[in-house]
């Protein structure tokens, strides 16, 4: 009995020393729907990366880019992130309502739908973090954002 108390209590520590590792990109799970709902009811922009199974760079983005820490932080707090196989479901449509052609494509969205940047390829997870931040200054997102806040907070929501 002492055993099996001792293997539980170690399992507990290494999940909480998991739990406390920094983590890569979190990605929304649902509808192309529900991921505009999710950044309406959080006031965050969207960034959407559009793939597809047959795409190098697109495969060489998940492996280095998405899993990494860095990305993590500059993506997760700031952003709803969201992917859509471009070739799969609602990805032809949505791909085709926003002009994507290209893969890996990176679409910077306002909290409504609104593009507000592209980015096409992949060049690093440097570069996709320059880009993150690049973004979050743009006026334009800004006014945006700061204009959804006010809505919200006058309505009392």
């Amino acid at each position: 009995m002492k055993r099996l108390i001792s293997v539980c209590v170690l399992c507990l520590l290494l999940i909480n020393v998991r739990a406390d590792e920094p983590m890569g990109m979190r990605f929304f799970v649902g509808s192309w729907q529900q991921a505009l709902a999710e950044a309406r009811n959080q006031h965050k922009p969207l960034f959407v990366d559009f793939y597809t199974a047959w795409c190098p760079p697109c495969r060489r983005m998940a492996r280095e880019a998405f899993p990494n820490p860095a990305i993590g932080d500059a993506f997760n707090g700031r952003f709803i992130n969201y992917q859509l196989n471009a070739e799969v479901g609602e990805g032809p449509d949505v791909a085709r309502q926003y002009g994507v052609g290209s893969y890996p494509t990176g679409l910077y969205l306002t909290p409504t739908g609104e593009l507000v940047h592209r980015s096409v390829g992949y060049a690093g997870v440097n570069a996709m973090i320059q880009q993150a931040d690049l973004v979050w200054r743009m006026p334009r997102l800004r006014r945006s954002i700061s204009k959804r806040n006010r809505v919200y907070t006058e309505e009392g929501k």
